[in-house]
């Protein structure tokens, strides 16, 4: 057996080369087609247009690092949404500045990552699928497809150099389900492939990064100690989503006014409702929504809004599809009860309910709960408590990986899903 150079560090290493070419290239577009450089030295005036560009290139490439190690970020949708969203910031920041700047450049630097990265992401796609030896026992993963790897069984605890049942091989890994009690030479087996440099990988942590969610059936006590959260980037979350609803304010006020007036208008009743629901902590608070359905539609009781609910109005349908009925929620979070991305609150006797009969269920309100979220872009509207599992799944994997990229990400598939209308009901 033979020490094997794992793909995901050859993909690292290219990212890291194609991004300084970019920057290379990016340069040599200044020189030859800008007036920035005069005998060899940039002008005062160009320094702030030079300056920020060269820092918004480099965090452009860091955020796109960062954003691929979440399933489904690498793809144009994302990589062009955040390439124009750095060249924005970046014409932004200097208008704001009053310093000098050329609507040309900013233009062909927009026009330029977006092509550069989106070639980067079409000769990433062509380098082809990670392989992993599976060591066979615990859980089943032939019986999921996954588009990025393939899987290749182990019959016995040994490999070939190159070969893998008489396959040639790019061995990128080996993955072991530490759940199970591993017989003796697989125990060997496995401690040899950690001592010749062959990565072994655990099933929680390749299902994690290839499906974005955890695996419930794997969660233990001891594993919950990581889903414990600084409050560091909490509170800055916090300052962000303030900021962020009081800028934007004079564009959804106008459009919940608007919606409110068309909802009175299409049916009798209040426009705006309020339903109990549970926050951070356990803690339950009044969430605020337009009304979509008919005013006595939980007459009967909370209950699961299905496809084709005959409860929901016409115009309530398109304010579904659309997210707008969720706009008053920004009050909720200005208060303090939500954040404008974390795990969808549920009502409290659905809350009560599922932490009687779906384990660790508890764990999606160590975060304030949000108005978007990992699970919801990802799977859609849950009706019953197969699917609030399976949410839970993604939830958790929002709860153990926050950061600023995944909320950024988030962002990027919510604007989609809002185009598309994708899990509304």
């Amino acid at each position: 057996m033979k020490e094997k150079l794992r793909k995901h560090s050859l993909s690292k290493l290219f990212a890291a080369a194609w991004s300084a070419a970019g920057a290379a290239v990016l340069a040599w577009i200044s020189v030859a087609e800008f007036p920035f450089v005069r005998d060899g030295r940039i002008l005062p005036a160009a320094v702030p247009i030079v300056v920020g560009a060269a820092v918004a290139y480099g965090l452009l490439s860091w955020a796109l690092a960062r954003l691929r190690v979440h399933p489904t970020a690498t793809n144009p949708l994302v990589v062009n949404f955040t390439a124009t969203a750095f060249g924005l910031l970046l014409f932004m920041a200097l208008a704001a500045a009053r310093v000098y700047f050329s609507l040309g450049f900013l233009t062909v630097y927009i026009l330029f990552t977006n092509a550069w990265f989106t070639v980067e992401f079409l000769l990433r796609r062509r380098l082809g699928m990670y392989t992993f030896a599976v060591v066979p026992g615990g859980y089943d993963l032939f019986g999921q497809v996954f588009p990025n790897c393939r899987l290749v069984p182990l019959a016995a605890p040994h490999l070939l150099p190159g070969d893998l049942d008489g396959v040639i091989v790019d061995l990128d890994g080996v993955i072991v389900d530490f759940e199970q009690v591993l017989p003796e030479p697989w125990l060997a087996f496995v401690s040899r492939c950690v001592m010749e440099g062959v990565p072994v990988i655990s099933t929680e942590d390749f299902l994690e990064a290839e499906t974005g969610s955890i695996l419930l059936d794997h969660l233990s006590t001891a594993r919950t100690l990581a889903f414990q959260k600084g409050q560091l980037y909490i509170a800055l979350k916090r300052l962000i989503d303030t900021v962020l609803i009081v800028l934007a304010a004079p564009l959804w006020i106008p459009v919940i006014l608007l919606a409110m007036a068309a909802v009175r208008l299409e049916s009798p009743g209040r426009a705006l409702y309020s339903q109990m629901r549970v926050g951070r902590r356990g803690r339950p608070f009044r969430i605020y929504k337009i009304r979509s359905m008919r005013q006595d539609a939980e007459k009967h009781g909370a209950a699961f809004a299905a496809k084709g609910d005959a409860r929901v109005t016409k115009l309530g349908a398109f304010l579904r599809k659309t997210r707008i009925d969720e706009l008053p929620q920004f009050w909720n979070v200005l208060k303090g009860d939500m954040s404008i991305i974390g795990p969808r609150p549920e009502q409290v006797p659905f809350v009560q309910e599922f932490e009687r009969t779906i384990p660790y269920y508890q764990l999606r309100h160590i975060v304030r709960p949000g108005i978007t979220g990992w699970a919801q872009v990802t799977q859609g509207y849950a009706a019953n408590e197969t699917e609030t599992a399976e949410k839970l799944a993604a939830d958790l994997y929002y709860v153990k990986r926050l950061s600023f990229t995944l909320d950024f990400l988030i962002v990027v598939k919510t604007i989609w899903t809002m185009l598309t209308g994708f899990g509304s009901r």
